[in-house]
């Protein structure tokens, strides 16, 4: 994850995050999916994010490409059922990982108050964020649910509240004036 203002964000930073983030992935299932297509049946588990389901302000290239990645799911998704593949993708959100904190701690690699035009103070509601991150056990447990299952839920947000919180901000973005 790099974080930063899309509208200021160095192309190569986003292009590396696609690079890894869509397609890696997109290798990764390829690799594997004639040998499951032999076998008339398999998974594939794609780690997205809760990004991949509403755009997060001043990570919105991360969103773009787990965006990107859901859309490659469900493609996927529906081009492999005849074959018995099932697709899934689970959605982590703000866990204790580590992750987080790296990702907007990227901004401070290339931004520059003096040169660029988004101001610094928009930053410090990310670090707010991080400052409640969830157990990542809790979405551990729920990737391994979705691995051994045999009918795994195709979309897999957890707890129940970050998934209220995606529904409620899509209908928002939908509704949505310019």
């Amino acid at each position: 994850m790099e974080a930063g203002p899309i509208a200021e964000q160095p192309i190569e930073r986003l292009r590396s995050m696609f690079e890894i983030n869509v397609f890696s992935s997109i290798a990764l299932a390829q690799g594997f999916v004639p040998g499951m297509v032999v076998k008339r049946r398999g998974k594939i588990v794609f780690v997205s994010s809760m990004a991949g389901l509403w755009t997060v302000p001043y990570a919105s290239g991360y969103s773009a490409s787990k965006h990107a990645l859901e859309a490659i799911a469900e493609g996927l998704r529906a081009e492999l059922a005849e074959f018995g593949i099932k697709v899934a993708t689970v959605n982590p959100g703000v866990y204790g990982t580590g992750f987080n904190d790296r990702g907007a701690d990227t901004v401070s690699h290339w931004y520059d108050p003096s040169k660029n035009f988004t101001p610094p103070q928009v930053f410090e509601g990310m670090r707010a964020t991080l400052a409640h991150q969830l157990e990542p056990k809790a979405m551990a447990d729920v990737i391994v649910d979705v691995v051994l299952s045999d009918i795994p839920r195709f979309r897999n947000v957890y707890p129940q509240e970050t998934e209220d919180q995606i529904r409620q901000i899509q209908k928002e973005t939908w509704d949505a004036r310019s």
